[in-house]
């Protein structure tokens, strides 16, 4: 049986990282075109394969379990086996994707020449807390019942962690990095001495990460409410796509100050004149190393180091 609200949620399911993976192409063309591909691309793009593969397993969960159908309309007998295998692996590769945009997000900040070396060792601070955090976080899903076969087949003699207070604690702790995440660029961005009409549409776009908290605390609203529902029709709901609306978003958002050339490149000469002047994009500063262009002429741009850390582009 199928549904409408199945089908909405198998949209869902197809559409976002469909949106998600167009911007991702469209960022490694321009870092390619501009010979600035690095590791905070190569992040993202490891971010949509995973994506991918979570949008994959997650509507083999609502096959699988009739997510989306109401219970009367489950054809019996039922067999939960296959849908709990494949939610056990959506749960895994969950958190490595919001993990690896952030790190990508800090260490395209980490890009940035001027940045002052205090900045830079919070970066790093946080770059390695994410990652112990996303290893602890992982092996905790992996190893949350022993033995693992326990996820799918309740009938195997072991035991289990309380699966509720973990996901919130570990929903918790994703929004906390997720806040911090944006203020770091938002503080960067803040204190650089560029144009300033440059410095709010950076600003403006790294806070679009904002958005992405929001969805993070609506996910973690959706966990407590779905565990709370005791009422046998609780899988009729599209609240499990939560978390591919809040990978995705995530992956865009981060992606967004990256695809500026491509815009900058499409805008009408007269107003790329008067705000940039005709300098090609991803052309080489004339700034030295290490030094952002402190000038609001239209020359002045942002200054990006490639990863060996040896040249200045404009982004």
């Amino acid at each position: 049986p199928t549904s409408w609200l199945q089908n909405l949620g198998i949209a869902i399911e197809v559409v976002c990282p469909a949106l998600a993976l167009l911007v991702v192409v469209l960022r490694t063309y321009i870092r390619l075109d501009t010979k600035m591909f690095g590791w905070d691309d190569g992040l993202i793009v490891a971010a949509m394969v995973l994506s991918i593969a979570m949008a994959v397993g997650s509507i083999k969960v609502m096959k699988a379990l009739f997510i989306g159908i109401h219970y009367y309309d489950v054809p019996q007998p039922f067999d939960p086996t296959e849908g709990l295998i494949w939610i056990y692996i959506v749960g895994a590769v969950y958190q490595p994707i919001l993990t690896l945009v952030k790190q990508s997000v800090l260490v395209f900040l980490l890009r940035f020449s001027g940045v002052k070396a205090g900045v830079r060792y919070v970066v790093w601070g946080t770059i390695i807390f994410n990652t112990a955090l996303m290893v602890a976080i992982f092996l905790t899903v992996i190893l949350q019942c022993i033995p693992i076969e326990m996820n799918w087949n309740l009938t195997v003699p072991g035991h289990c962690i309380e699966q509720f207070k973990f996901g919130v604690v570990a929903a918790c702790m994703t929004i906390m990095t997720d806040i911090v995440s944006v203020a770091l660029p938002f503080y960067i961005f803040l204190g650089l001495q560029i144009n300033k009409n440059r410095k709010i549409a950076l600003i403006g776009v790294f806070m679009l990460g904002i958005l992405v908290t929001v969805v993070s605390i609506i996910r973690l609203w959706t966990l407590s409410e779905n565990f709370n529902d005791q009422s046998p029709d609780k899988n009729f709901s599209v609240g499990f796509t939560v978390s591919s609306i809040e990978c995705n978003l995530a992956i865009i958002t981060a992606s967004f100050p990256s695809l500026w050339p491509l815009i900058r490149r499409a805008l009408p000469k007269n107003l790329k004149s008067s705000y940039y002047g005709h300098q090609k994009y991803g052309g080489v500063s004339h700034g030295q190393q290490g030094y952002i262009r402190t000038t609001d002429g239209p020359e002045s741009g942002i200054g990006l180091k490639d990863m060996n850390g040896r040249r200045i582009r404009t982004e």
